[in-house]
């Protein structure tokens, strides 16, 4: 009995024009209220992941496009180091396994004190969880009563 009303409100959904594919805050991934526990299938979705045109995401193949809930960001920053070298930055790895530098200049800070940035060339944008914030937290330096700031090459950014 319970199988038939999970199945009826999958065909409820799907009839409503509603997603049937839901990224949640923490970036993960779901078909129908079922978590997508297969990786490869998450990876593969989130190469296709795009824009949709009126707003909002869609996965888009050959053949096929498919809208996405997205309840905060499409990606999220799983994890954050400092750079090696002369010149100061610091890498992100999403939720994706793509590694990449951040751009500091894109730091914004949310609502519930929580940092975002552009990724993806500037095509999406990306929440931090908490061990990546805090881990940037450690960064931040305060000047007056409200100014924050990160310092990389001897250049303040403020967030």
């Amino acid at each position: 009995m319970a199988g038939s009303n999970r199945s009826r409100g999958r065909q409820t959904a799907a009839a409503e024009g509603r997603p049937s594919i839901v990224i949640d805050k923490e970036g993960n991934w779901s078909y129908n209220g079922l978590p997508i526990i297969n990786r490869r299938i998450v990876l593969y979705f989130c190469e296709l992941l795009e824009a949709a045109p009126g707003g909002g995401y869609q996965l888009r193949t050959e053949q096929e496009i498919c809208p996405v809930e997205v309840q905060d960001t499409p990606f999220v920053v799983t994890a954050l180091w400092p750079s090696c070298g002369p010149e100061e930055g610091f890498f992100i790895k999403l939720n994706d396994d793509t590694v990449e530098p951040l751009d500091v200049k894109t730091l914004v800070i949310g609502a519930e004190n929580i940092p975002y940035c552009a990724v993806k060339q500037g095509r999406f944008r990306a929440r931090f969880l908490r061990a990546p914030y805090y881990r940037l937290a450690e960064s931040v330096q305060q000047e007056g009563e409200a100014s924050f700031f990160i310092e990389l090459n001897g250049t303040r950014q403020y967030l």
